[in-house]
């Protein structure tokens, strides 16, 4: 298995997209895409966003006669401010219906307008010509007659966000897609919230990780059944934290509110 780094800051796009009823009729699955965002080292990442299309099992079960179902972004405007849906904050895109069956491919449609805000400084970003292959992954998700699915994008700005050779950046998306079932999510708040520190939960195989919000608070979603070492990745003067615990499918583990405390003096 690639080891997936869901870094410190990642975005989340929830989409629901919505085509026709808002409940799954007995013949077809409802399927809501979400987009989420993990916080970053920057005031503010506009990026704009055109939508979703996913790829559902063709007549009999196959790509080969499967078509691509289109989910626009329908909103006032496409510039979507993606270091603010952190936490629990999500971002509705649409939600559509298709038959009952087999998903095996989702597409994250981007525009071509993406800044970054550093100290009250916009700073344009190039996207890569390799974002529309970056932006298309393979899933497996099987959807039954009659139920709403959650598809979950999860856009890790930590690795999108790249620093280029003339002093400026460049945008080149790293997405992470998972079903919003059978999996944990880990929750809590880190005092004092000015430090934001980094939050990481690391398995064998896989590590996730994001920043504390305005508040304090985090959100580690989408992860597997596993045992984890949680860390807290303190910045300089503190002390980092470092535990283990498990997670469990379909549950929410909440932590105990955890306080930061400043490193001992190594001063003689």
């Amino acid at each position: 298995m690639i080891k997936n780094t869901i870094n410190f800051f990642g975005f989340w796009l929830l989409g629901l997209i919505c085509i026709g009823c808002t409940e799954a009729t007995e013949t077809r699955s409802l399927i809501n895409l979400l987009l989420i965002d993990s916080p970053g080292d920057f005031d503010e990442v506009w990026v704009e966003v055109n939508g979703v299309e996913i790829l559902p099992a063709g007549i009999r079960g196959s790509e080969e006669n499967a078509n691509w179902v289109s989910i626009p972004y329908q909103a006032a405007s496409n510039m979507v401010l993606v270091s603010a849906l952190v936490n629990d904050t999500q971002l509705l895109i649409g939600r559509t219906e298709i038959p009952a069956g087999d998903i095996s491919k989702v597409r994250f449609l981007l525009g071509d307008v993406a800044y970054l805000i550093k100290d009250d400084i916009r700073t344009d970003m190039s996207i890569s010509t390799d974002s529309e292959a970056l932006l298309e992954l393979d899933v497996d998700i099987n959807t039954q007659s009659g139920h709403s699915y959650d598809i979950i994008l999860d856009l890790d700005l930590a690795q999108s966000v790249v620093a280029n050779q003339s002093g400026g950046f460049d945008f080149v998306p790293h997405l992470r897609v998972f079903a919003g079932t059978g999996l944990s999510e880990i929750t809590g708040t880190i005092y004092p919230i000015s430090i934001a520190p980094h939050v990481l939960a690391i398995s064998a195989t896989d590590t996730f990780s994001t920043l504390t919000a305005d508040d304090g608070g985090f959100l580690l979603s989408g992860l597997p059944e596993d045992e984890y070492e949680f860390q807290i990745a303190a910045p300089t003067g503190y002390q980092d934290t470092t535990f283990t615990l498990l997670t469990y499918p379909d549950s929410t583990l909440t932590l105990d509110p955890i306080t930061i405390t400043l490193q001992e003096s190594t001063s003689p």
